[in-house]
């Protein structure tokens, strides 16, 4: 059993916890570090959690081989670069920087230390999404000339300004703009250029609640992501290419279009995103599987997102530096 420690217990922190512990037999949280304890005592003490409020006593305990990051995003830095010091594994709930000069120290600082550093998004878990790589690496789409992704929820019209995600100096330029850009950094490439564009249309919270990003991404494919915090849930990733395009919409549903004859339809059962994600994280920190991202196309995404602040910033676009 990989035996796991995790930082924040927010709503995230639990669905993390609930999704290993009694549901997997490759890992198990069996200690967790949060600014106030007293909230979660309950909680941890059903899930068979030794709970503190100090992140170095999880850090000095033995058992712990990884370390899950799920505390808000401007703490991930110090607090994965702490982990690596103390020799563990990490997963870091995205973002796992904001700037990406702090993402190459970290995976500096994880080769230094020999131990594996992976960013968390469960959406690179999905069957669909496993049946887009098979199909982009057999060559089914041709080349790809385009991307498309669009991510909206409505859980802005229920935030209040002092909930640390609506801080726009964390989420630039707006929580959700990052969501579907790390399948086509992963397949197609980095970002070389974007231009970010947010706006206050049905919220007055300081981060925008509506968002996109238009960009090129290595070897010319445009790319235009679509994020929305005030609309009702939509998820859509698309590939367009000379041979074909692919469609994810939702979490379940594959569409692919070859450039001759019928579209292909596939309709994955529901997956558990989350217990895999963590096995794989486990998998990945023993070297007995790849985990999705590599360190390279991980930097990649946080320049991404840093580009994105600075273009919404600026009012203009950015060209990403190597």
């Amino acid at each position: 059993m990989f035996e796991l420690g995790i930082v924040g217990i927010g709503s995230w922190g639990k669905r993390l916890i609930n999704a290993a512990q009694g549901n997997s037999d490759v890992v198990r949280f069996v200690a967790a570090a949060t600014r106030t304890p007293s909230k979660v005592e309950e909680f941890a003490a059903g899930h068979g959690i030794a709970l503190s409020d100090d992140y170095t006593s999880l850090l000095g305990n033995p058992s712990v081989k990884g370390v899950v990051i799920c505390s808000p995003g401007l703490h991930h830095v110090d607090q994965t670069l702490a982990a690596i010091e103390a020799g563990k594994h990490v997963l870091s709930i995205k973002p796992l920087a904001l700037r990406r000069e702090d993402a190459v120290a970290i995976y500096e600082a994880a080769s230094a230390k020999n131990v594996f550093v992976g960013m968390g998004y469960e959406r690179c878990f999905l069957p669909a999404v496993d049946e887009l790589r098979r199909r982009v690496k057999e060559g089914a789409l041709g080349q790809i000339v385009h991307a498309e992704g669009a991510y909206c929820v409505t859980r802005y019209q229920s935030m209040t300004r002092d909930d640390w995600k609506t801080d726009v100096s964390v989420a630039p330029p707006g929580a959700l703009a990052d969501h579907m850009l790390y399948p086509m950094i992963e397949l197609i490439g980095p970002v070389t250029e974007l231009h970010a564009r947010g706006a206050h249309l049905a919220t007055d919270l300081s981060v925008p609640d509506t968002a996109n990003v238009d960009f090129r991404l290595a070897g010319g494919a445009s790319g235009l992501l679509t994020a929305i915090g005030v609309t009702p849930d939509y998820a859509r990733l698309q590939f367009f290419g000379t041979d074909g395009w692919a469609e994810i919409r939702g979490a379940t549903r594959f569409e692919f279009k070859p450039r001759e004859g019928e579209a292909e339809i596939i309709e994955f059962p529901p997956f558990d995103t989350l217990t895999c994600q963590l096995e794989r994280f486990a998998a990945a920190a023993l070297g007995e599987q790849d985990f999705p991202m590599t360190p390279e196309q991980t930097i990649a995404g946080v320049a991404a997102v840093e580009a994105m602040g600075l273009s919404a910033e600026q009012g203009g676009p950015v060209t990403l530096s190597d």
